[in-house]
């Protein structure tokens, strides 16, 4: 089926999901971080199927001795090949062989439905770990074979994006923030790109997957133009929210109205100003909320967005002056450094709350100024998500103040979205 078809799909399952939610909980992937390290978030965050098929070798084995599959990369190596002897300095040229064609892409759908089907290892991971990671939660109702081939679908348009933005130049989602680093024209740009199709085609190997080349490409394009923003701060248990994620389970959520107090991030214009002024306004309303004892965890929201490729993160920002201005606890501060946008505000929040086991039965509470309020509570930015996200991540439940907005989190939000490679 086509990326659209999926799409249209995709949201009919939506549809269906919701229509049948009677409890947040409506399907229950693990309650626990993705394994992340610093090294591969990248990769698991955008392409978590992909990374579970390098890593276990029998099901390497097995697709690498599948006829079918072996056909296509035997097809799409002799492309690579002619590619680097033909196509000189054009970029595109270069670049096009690790590129899926829908035609491939569902070739390889199939085929992995019928490996799934005949080969024990590959069920193991996709009922598994696959299932119970939530990284593909909108197809949860499916089948194995079905939930491989969907997982397989978004994986490869994921790839094609980076691809297409971060090699050729294509526009973003949101191009005056997310777009490519370089002039594609320049001589010193042919030169990486030449070097780095070169590097993903040699470093094939007998045991290469299918999709090896086109990952390593993708990859090292995201790191080329310096957006590494998903993969920035991973593992956060470990790091920024480890003395908050360590206190969770000694938490007594019966004193508490809420769950988090969550909080989105404001961007400044001046590159050399870490924290804007409105971003400072909303971090002071959610400490009083806070001290108030609404809630025991402040939520800070936002990523290293405005302006673009700026060196600060709105979320760390703003638990700077959380600790240091309004003297919250750091094990009262939960940070989620890269969101981007409200919607991704909203979805970002829910998976933290959902990964480091906060109840999910229990309402929370975002604080800001009384305009961003308004707009998260409008069908608007409903509207937005549905088309962006191809979910809406909340359920508004209240909206009695200005400032403050209530909303049950939906488990839908632990969707991955390699469209959106710098926040996936």
């Amino acid at each position: 089926m086509s990326f659209p078809g999926r799409c249209l799909q995709r949201f009919a399952l939506v549809c269906c999901l919701c229509a049948a939610i009677v409890h947040p909980l409506f399907c229950q992937p693990a309650r626990r971080p993705l394994p992340l390290s610093q090294q591969d978030a990248l990769e698991v965050k955008n392409f978590y199927l992909l990374s579970l098929l390098e890593k276990d070798s029998q099901v390497r084995t097995h697709l690498s001795a599948d006829q079918e599959l072996a056909a296509i990369v035997l097809e799409r190596k002799h492309s690579m090949e002619r590619a680097a002897k033909t196509c000189g300095d054009d970029v595109t040229c270069m670049l096009k062989p690790f590129l899926w064609t829908d035609e491939e892409i569902d070739a390889t759908a199939r085929s992995l439905a019928r490996v799934y089907r005949q080969d024990s290892s590959l069920r193991h991971i996709v009922e598994g770990d696959l299932r119970q990671s939530g990284a593909y939660v909108l197809y949860e109702q499916e089948g194995g074979s079905e939930l491989v081939a969907d997982a397989w679908e978004i994986c490869a348009h994921g790839l094609n994006n980076i691809i297409e933005v971060y090699g050729d130049g294509a526009p973003p989602r949101y191009p005056h923030i997310d777009s490519i680093s370089f002039d594609t024209h320049s001589a010193d740009f042919e030169q990486r790109i030449a070097a780095a199709t070169s590097r993903a085609a040699a470093a094939d190997s007998g045991e290469d997957l299918f999709f090896g080349p086109s990952l390593r490409v993708a990859l090292e394009l995201l790191l080329m133009n310096h957006r590494d923003e998903a993969g920035r701060l991973e593992p956060m248990e470990r790091g920024a929210n480890a003395a908050a994620v360590k206190a969770i389970p000694g938490i007594q959520w019966k004193k508490y109205a809420y769950s988090v107090i969550v909080v989105p991030g404001a961007g400044p214009s001046d590159p050399n100003v870490p924290l804007d002024p409105m971003g400072r306004r909303r971090t002071e309303l959610a400490a009083e909320a806070w001290r108030a004892g609404k809630a025991p965890l402040i939520l800070v929201s936002g990523g290293f967005v405005h302006p673009s490729q700026t060196r600060f993160s709105e979320a760390l920002e703003m638990k700077k002056a959380l600790l240091g201005e309004f003297h919250v606890p750091e094990a009262d501060i939960l940070v989620d450094p890269h969101a981007r946008h409200t919607t991704t505000n909203m979805r970002n929040a829910v998976r933290e709350i959902y990964r480091y086991g906060i109840p999910m039965d229990k309402p929370a509470l975002v604080v800001s100024d009384a305009a961003q309020i308004a707009y998260i509570a409008s069908p608007g930015l409903a509207e937005r998500c549905l088309k962006e996200l191809g979910y809406v991540p909340y359920r508004i439940t209240a909206h009695t103040d200005p400032d403050t907005l209530v909303f049950d989190p939906l488990p839908a939000s632990l969707e991955q979205d390699p469209m959106d490679p710098l926040d996936p």
